[in-house]
């Protein structure tokens, strides 16, 4: 990775440091009193504020430390004339392939879901800026007992498919739910659902109306994926590997001892000390088994660098038991995989109580974002449509879930996701749309190159700092895989533009003051505009 940022190298190579050699860390801080911004070179640093590129290991030797000072001008002239939000093509782009939101048929598309949606597009959207070519699959549960309860369900009320206008996924739901208390109460409906199950997957049953629930479900989660503007470009299912479809699979597993079979006819492996079961005595597949081969087959069909599946902190284990077991078959695959953990959402419920489905959590968004636009003074009329509402309560809980840690729980609270004055995603858009309208009304020009003479205020100069650091913190936050980093970072630009805004005029200034203090809050609103879409939200242009 080396930064696309010239000017580093041109401001480095023109001061005292150009036979240091090999640096980890770069930090940078603008001294007021000297006029001037100091950087620092290390290998050894944990503030926060630095930039951490390869693009700095030429200047340092290990565990060296050297700092110099950048005269004010030429940094902020380097920085605003050398700007470039795009990425440059790679030389090498890797093969990155996405297992992400992922829900199940017969269960509800929870905050889980919502979590592993938001980041995995996230991930995705993070990896196509830096040139990576990306597949991202959604990977549908359709398998397993659970479906066999579903199916029970469906005929115990002699329903019809077809008659599922409205709502589909609700009503298969709240049919599963009901079926699932039956079979807690009475062993023969589990003893059924689980016979139903088993001469699916050995092809002695009709799949007609799995298949039906399988087109209802992607109808309907394609409005929701539309709503968010993400798109996946394919989807995968459970079901693609049954029992059948695994035999391979099996016979290679056994034929490297990795699998035995115990007294009771289950296939078990051995996984830290312990027997992990890989097929049931009755030659049904497992959760695990089915990742076994889903993981064997994407690497056969995509031949990824890296294959990631966002999937929340509980299933630790079990990806852990399946990129071991898979090493053993394919260590170069294996090696490949990654788990991408996250916390869990506490507290998030509606009017109507706890959320089930990713659709009433939008909703309340938009809701409550109407409410709020009918009672702020500062609403135009023309940005109190449905859509913009929509938007705006999109990047609420997309910004308010992203701006934390993605391993940590954390606690959802409506009124703090959608505050326009504190840290959220409504302050974002915000100044997105005031910077948009500066452009639109300032009546000056946007200049072709920046003349640092007239940018002699201090405000300036912390901005233009803030704007140099943009490039690292998106190359930090794809290799940590942490859109917190790229939230936080525009919470801090945003509180040094608005700075600006109080204490500098455009309009009512000489033609060359106007022009270049545009340029910087154009410069601004490009950051601004791509991290936003860059964390999956449509930045508005007013609101």
């Amino acid at each position: 990775m080396t930064t696309k940022f010239k000017f580093f190298e041109k401001i480095l190579s023109n001061n005292v440091c150009e036979h240091i050699q090999n640096s980890k860390y770069m930090i940078l801080k603008y001294n007021h009193n000297e006029k001037c911004i100091v950087i620092n070179i290390n290998n050894d640093n944990k503030d926060k504020n630095i930039i951490s590129s390869e693009s700095c290991a030429k200047y340092t030797s290990p565990f060296e430390s050297h700092t110099f000072k950048v005269d004010r001008d030429i940094f902020i002239k380097e920085t605003l004339n050398n700007f470039n939000e795009s990425q440059p093509s790679q030389p090498n782009p890797k093969k990155v392939v996405l297992d992400f939101s992922s829900p199940n048929i017969a269960k509800p598309f929870h905050a889980g879901h919502l979590r592993s949606t938001i980041i995995g597009n996230f991930i995705a959207n993070i990896n196509t800026f830096f040139q990576n070519k990306v597949v991202k699959i959604n990977y549908l549960g359709d398998w397993g007992t659970q479906f066999g309860i579903l199916q029970y369900g469906l005929r115990s009320k002699q329903i019809d498919l077809s008659k599922f206008e409205t709502d589909p996924i609700r009503q298969l739901y709240e049919i599963y739910v009901e079926a699932n208390k039956m079979a807690s109460n009475d062993g023969s409906v589990q003893d059924e659902a689980r016979k139903y199950f088993a001469n699916i997957e050995q092809g002695k049953t009709s799949l007609e109306n799995w298949r039906n629930i399988r087109d209802i479900t992607v109808q309907e989660l394609e409005r929701v994926y539309n709503r968010l503007g993400i798109q996946f470009d394919t989807y995968h299912w459970e079901s693609d590997y049954n029992g059948n479809a695994i035999k391979e699979v099996i016979r290679l597993l056994e034929e490297n001892k990795i699998i035995t079979e115990t007294e009771e006819g289950k296939k078990v492996a051995q996984f830290r000390g312990k027997d992990v079961t890989v097929l049931k005595s009755d030659n049904s597949t497992l959760y695990l088994s089915r990742d076994i081969a889903a993981l064997l087959d994407r690497y056969e069909k995509y031949k990824f660098d890296k294959m990631l599946y966002v999937v929340d902190n509980a299933q630790s284990d079990h990806f852990a038991a399946v990129f071991y077991i898979v090493n053993q078959i394919n260590s170069k695959c294996a090696n490949a995989c990654e788990h991408v953990k996250f916390g869990r959402i506490k507290g998030m419920s509606t009017r109507t109580g706890n959320v089930v489905f990713l659709n009433d959590i939008l909703d309340e968004a938009k809701r409550k974002m109407q409410e709020k636009q009918k009672a702020s003074k500062n609403t135009r009329s023309s940005a109190m449509t449905e859509e913009i509402c929509d938007i705006l309560g999109i990047t609420a809980v997309v910004i308010n879930d992203l701006k934390q840690k993605r391993q940590r729980d954390y606690v959802f609270d409506w009124d703090k996701a959608l505050q326009s004055e504190g840290d959220s995603g409504i302050k974002l858009q915000y100044l997105h749309c005031r910077l948009f309208s500066l452009e639109q009304n300032s009546g000056v020009k946007i200049p072709d190159a920046c003349a640092p003479e007239y940018l002699k205020e201090e405000v300036v100069g912390d901005v233009v700092l803030e704007l140099a650091r943009y490039e690292d913190v998106l190359h930090r936050a794809l290799i940590e895989r942490e859109a917190s980093i790229i939230v936080n970072y525009l919470f801090r630009l945003a509180r040094h533009v608005n700075r600006m805004f109080n204490e500098l005029n455009v309009k009512n200034e000489s033609n060359d003051v106007a022009a270049q203090r545009l340029l910087v809050f154009h410069t601004a609103r490009k950051v601004v505009k791509s991290s936003l879409e860059i964390l999956g939200v449509r930045p508005l242009n007013q609101m």
